[in-house]
């Protein structure tokens, strides 16, 4: 007799009286895909995108067996999930958290068509994962070091699914689980530790291209006497570690502060990366580049964005003085009713208001420049899958996934 819950057999199946085999363990999803006599099946890899579908594993058994997992995942981290909830909502730099598990789903999606797992195998040794990444949210809550175990969330969901769908199905959906660590904001310590460094980088990258665009660099051992004899009009651009002070900044430098440092755009580009990656190529190299090339890409183009802060604010400072002394300026031709929406009487005020609504990282202007930078971010990757497909073109071996590979887990 079969044992289990729901038409799981937890054990070695029986004979078909039909065939004179053994079925194969757990229960079979590709039950649709099943030849004929005498048919012959094409190829898996191109059966996958137009024979997958989620009512195959979202069977009434499966979720019967899945939502109490759920539901105590849910009440265990209820806690950690609630206060990272907190921290995209009030943080910009974590504000992607809200499309991970979104976007893992979509992932999920685009992984199952690629391996189109034929069964539902349940694997004991998801209850040795789940019980793992408990231990670990235990031991982190009693020493008061929440980091570790607000990570032991993803332990936990990987071992729901290896539980109750098996190996052949984790296989596909491992990728997505650990996708999810991308939406846990970092402890203090630890995103400081890394925000620093990619402040003091952009910074120094943005003096640097600045002396290429014309700019006096002035080091800022001999800043304050180079400021004596400063006419008042030279562009030039000094540098204390990550703070840019500029002409147009003398009282108020130009500070690479956190929500510049680019770190929130690394995780933001790391995860369009890793998108991109599965949903567009299947070779293991090429995922690796596309998801490696996500740090790089990040990195400049935060680089492009501090440059921009910093000639925003020279060119609306010059303005300034210019509309202050009644000479020809383009500000003059902007209507009022953009002006109006700014604080401020004379046209001078109100260029100094919009000059500190760019450089203002709370101010919606100012988090524009970030979004723009997601979309050079896509355009930098898209033209790298189109040189990949340029330079490279991939064999596909004849007869490659005809037939799934034996189980060779040993869950029974």
């Amino acid at each position: 007799m079969r044992s289990g819950v729901g038409g799981f057999s937890w054990s070695k199946g029986p004979r078909d009286a039909r065939a004179g085999e053994h079925r194969p363990k757990g229960t079979v999803l590709a039950d649709v895909q099943a030849p004929k006599p005498g048919q012959t099946l094409p190829p898996l890899s191109a059966q996958a995108a137009a024979s997958w579908d989620w009512n195959r594993v979202l069977t009434p058994a499966v979720v019967l067996q899945i939502l109490p997992l759920v539901g105590l995942v849910l009440w265990t981290y209820w806690y950690p999930l609630m206060k990272w909830e907190a921290v995209w909502r009030r943080n910009s730099a974590w504000g992607h958290g809200y499309l991970i598990p979104l976007i893992a789903i979509l992932l999920a999606h685009f992984r199952l068509k690629e391996f189109n797992p034929r069964r539902i195998q349940p694997c004991v040794w998801g209850l040795v994962l789940i019980l793992a990444g408990l231990v670990v949210r235990i031991w982190s809550q009693s020493l008061m070091f929440t980091f570790p175990g607000d990570l032991s969330f993803v332990v936990v969901v990987a071992g729901v699914v290896l539980l109750v769908l098996g190996w052949e199905m984790f296989r596909a959906l491992w990728v997505p689980a650990v996708y999810l660590l991308l939406m846990i904001p970092w402890d203090t310590k630890y995103y400081e530790g890394v925000a620093l460094p990619l402040q003091t980088m952009s910074a120094a990258a943005t003096e640097r291209f600045l002396g290429v665009l014309g700019y006096d660099r002035i080091p800022s051992e001999v800043r304050d006497e180079w400021l004596r004899t400063w006419n008042g009009h030279t562009l030039w651009v000094s540098r204390d570690v990550n703070v840019l002070h500029l002409a147009s900044a003398l009282r108020d430098p130009l500070n690479v502060a956190e929500a510049c440092s680019g770190l929130h755009l690394l995780f933001a580009f790391v995860a369009l990366g890793v998108l991109m990656a599965f949903m567009h190529r299947t070779p293991l190299w090429e995922r690796l580049l596309i998801m490696g090339s996500s740090v790089p890409i990040a990195i400049f183009c935060n680089f492009i964005r501090v440059t921009l802060m910093a000639l925003s604010s020279d060119a609306l400072h010059f303005e300034r003085l210019a509309a202050a002394s009644n000479a020809p300026t383009w500000a003059k031709y902007v209507p009022d009713f953009i002006w109006g929406t700014l604080a401020g009487g004379a046209l001078p005020d109100k260029i100094a208001a919009l000059r500190q609504t760019v450089l203002n990282p709370d101010s919606w202007l100012h988090q524009s420049f970030g979004f723009l930078m997601l979309g050079l971010a896509f355009l930098i990757m898209s033209i790298e899958l189109r040189l990949i497909d340029l330079l490279f073109i991939e064999d596909e071996a004849p007869g490659d996934g005809d037939s799934p590979k034996p189980d060779t887990s040993g869950c029974a």
